[in-house]
């Protein structure tokens, strides 16, 4: 579904498109920034704008590979097929969007490539791409690349202004940090996970210590998912510790500490120990709070 809004921080870039749309406009483009801070909404409102009528802007618009449909190859073939038969208008352009890039296999980028190689009268093609690393150099190669930065503090507040978004549990001020400027990831600060999370690593950072029992009760609320919550908690502690690591990087005794908790995070996946879940996250936090004292 396209919920198009208010487009927060992205100016520069709505502006770059709308100007370059009036000369020769390139026919692929890849959006490129970190997850969750509105390159989507963006192409969406470019889209609309130059398509001039609003309810009919749709229209002229394919996506594809959206988190609730992965996309497989053929789908990708069918879609070329179908913009072939129905792009017969050639005062108007139609637009593919072709989301989250990056969960894409290698006979759905060599499709995507033949068609960049070779579009489709007066189509535009625009991919979102999370990690521009990730991307096939055949491919990125074949685009103009329009970098988004991640929201600042000043722009999450207008968002959530704007949208009427109430964080009463989560202190953006304080926490804008985990967030990485990430609006998918403020949201998540704002669900029940996410406050069941927050609250224990406040516990755990205000104590500086490691209570089974507090433990056994936070494993309990997230075991039924958690898959999805044992990925949360990583980011979590991926952004206290690189905090952590400028803030206080002259410190090199503490500095050592985060290192080598990274150290011995990475030996256990990379050793493949096939530990249980909840041994898992207890190594984990246990390690975590080793790093609390600086």
């Amino acid at each position: 579904m396209i919920h198009p809004s208010k487009i927060i921080g992205h100016n520069e870039q709505l502006k770059i498109l709308n100007e370059s749309y009036h000369e020769k406009f390139p026919h692929a483009w890849i959006f490129n920034g970190i997850k969750g801070i509105g390159k989507y909404s963006t192409a969406v409102s470019f889209i609309r704008s130059v398509c001039k009528i609003e309810r009919g802007y749709t229209q002229n618009l394919f996506e594809i590979n959206s988190e609730e449909n992965p996309v497989l190859v053929d789908d990708i073939r069918l879609l070329i097929n179908q913009i072939n038969l129905t792009n017969a208008n050639e005062n108007q352009n139609c637009f593919i969007i072709i989301d989250n890039a990056n969960s894409l296999n290698f006979n759905s980028y060599n499709a995507m490539l033949k068609t960049i190689e070779d579009p489709p009268s007066n189509t535009i093609i625009i991919i979102i791409s999370h990690e521009i690393k990730r991307i096939p150099k055949t491919i990125s190669s074949r685009c103009i690349k329009l970098d988004f930065k991640p929201l600042s503090k000043k722009d999450m507040f207008e968002f959530c202004k704007y949208n009427q978004i109430e964080c009463k549990h989560f202190d953006l001020e304080k926490n804008y940090f985990l967030t990485n400027g990430s609006i998918e990831r403020l949201f998540f600060f704002i669900s029940e996970e996410g406050k069941i999370i927050q609250e224990y690593f406040d516990k755990l950072n205000k104590n500086k210590s490691f209570k089974m029992s507090e433990f056994e009760l936070f494993y309990d609320l997230i075991g039924n998912n958690y898959d999805k919550s044992f990925s949360s908690i990583m980011n979590h502690i991926f952004f206290i510790q690189k905090r952590r690591f400028l803030k206080y990087y002259k410190n090199k005794t503490y500095i050592k500490k985060i290192l080598i908790f990274f150290s011995n995070i990475r030996i256990l996946y990379t050793q493949n120990l096939n530990i249980d879940k909840k041994k898992e996250l207890y190594y984990l936090l246990s390690e975590y709070i080793k790093t609390n004292e600086y």
